[in-house]
């Protein structure tokens, strides 16, 4: 099917292209398949035919995500020398300029519901299943709602609502016009409403000027706490120079209706593309593994771990190699944006810090190989 969107996405006249009919056949066939998404997928297949090189795009959100392709294939291309400066240290987002960013808002009087409580979404939710339960997100018409997006933590459901976009047909300056917000649903509370919710943060629509948007990317549970990948975008940029970064926040207090603001934890820049880099957590010692490669000069990779304490802000590298095991093969869900996003699980990773043995669960394959592994040939180099 992704063949044939790619061979008849250029087509000329009033002839809809294959993929048009395709969706029709397909699990697009809801009402979530949108002339928004629609014309984001074209123009990212036309993009690809006449550059003759694959051209990914970003895909926010969907239940059950544990492992993103989600930040390799923004940044692959600095690997073989892209733009200058996009490596340089950027200003935090969350700094003095951001303070209008708005704090938790106080408890919500909702409160888990029974087993009784009645599942009747309206038109054009987004619907979820989390954990055995069916969850829904009542939406407006004029928002995408693939690109609403949950998760499921110890301390409840995380959910964020799509912001309304604009310049849908321009990809450099595709923005949202409104911030991005994370809410807090107890578990079981089947409808996922900011009204029956606790607003947990709500990030700047700026970053640093008005010409320059966050991006809100995947988050991820780690114990008490909430890991964030978010960009910034300047209008008119080429998709390739979002400047990436992840970020933590402590779940736990604003749960409990205190402030807790996002505070970076690294950069994501070109290193991370590298071979088959990638990151994992262990929610119970909330800890994050990054995993990097570099070049041996002989065209071997070595590889650089490095593990870092979520709550305490401090990291270490390890000795000894982190392994994989019980890989599973990547599916490809949505053809969008920029990005290929897949589902299913890339396995556990192993690592030994001060003698002991732990396994963390990998989250974001971002080295360029995972993709060569797992793309079909025919998407693997240009025409």
């Amino acid at each position: 099917m992704k063949h044939r969107q790619v061979e008849n996405a250029g087509k000329a006249g009033t002839e809809k292209p294959e993929w048009y009919r395709e969706a029709g056949r397909g699990p697009f066939a809801e009402d979530g398949f949108t002339p928004q998404l629609m014309a984001r997928i074209e123009l990212a297949a036309e993009r690809r035919n006449g550059a003759g090189r694959f051209v990914l795009r970003r895909r926010i959100g969907i239940a059950g995500v544990t492992a993103v392709l989600l930040l390799g294939v923004l940044l692959w291309p600095l690997a073989d020398g892209g733009r200058e400066g996009y490596t340089a240290q950027i200003s935090s987002f969350f700094g003095e300029k951001n303070a209008a960013a708005v704090p938790p808002s106080a408890s919500p009087s909702a409160t888990p519901a029974t087993a009784a409580e009645a599942y009747n979404p309206p038109q054009g939710s987004a619907e979820f299943e989390l954990g055995g339960l069916k969850y829904y997100m009542p939406l407006p018409s004029n928002v995408d709602k693939t690109y609403a997006q949950v998760l499921e933590t110890p301390l409840g459901i995380v959910w964020s609502p799509p912001p309304q976009m604009t310049d849908y047909l321009k990809p450099k300056y595709t923005r949202n016009t409104e911030p991005y917000s994370l809410y807090l649903t107890p578990k079981g509370h089947v409808e996922l409403s900011a009204d029956s919710a606790k607003r947990i943060y709500t990030f700047p629509l700026y970053v640093g000027s008005a010409q320059t948007y966050f991006g809100l990317g995947q988050f991820y549970s780690a114990g008490d706490y909430l890991l964030v990948a978010h960009y910034s975008h300047r209008l008119g940029d080429e998709l390739e120079l979002r400047k990436w970064k992840l970020s933590k926040i402590n779940l736990k207090e604003a749960a409990a209706g205190k402030v807790s603001a996002p505070e970076e934890i690294l950069n994501l820049d070109a290193s991370f593309t590298v071979y088959r880099s990638f990151m994992a957590i262990n929610p119970d010692r909330e800890e994050l593994l990054v995993v990097n490669y570099t070049g041996d000069g002989k065209g071997g990779y070595i590889q650089k771990s490095k593990l870092y304490d979520i709550a305490g802000g401090k990291s270490q590298l390890l000795k000894k190699e982190v392994l994989i095991e019980n890989k599973e093969k990547p599916s490809v869900i949505l053809f969008s944006q920029n990005v290929y996003t897949v589902r299913q699980g890339a396995g556990v990773a192993h690592y030994e810090f001060n003698g002991k043995k732990y396994a963390a669960e990998v989250v974001l394959l971002t080295g360029q190989q995972w993709y060569l592994d797992y793309q079909p040939q025919e998407y693997q180099t240009g025409s």
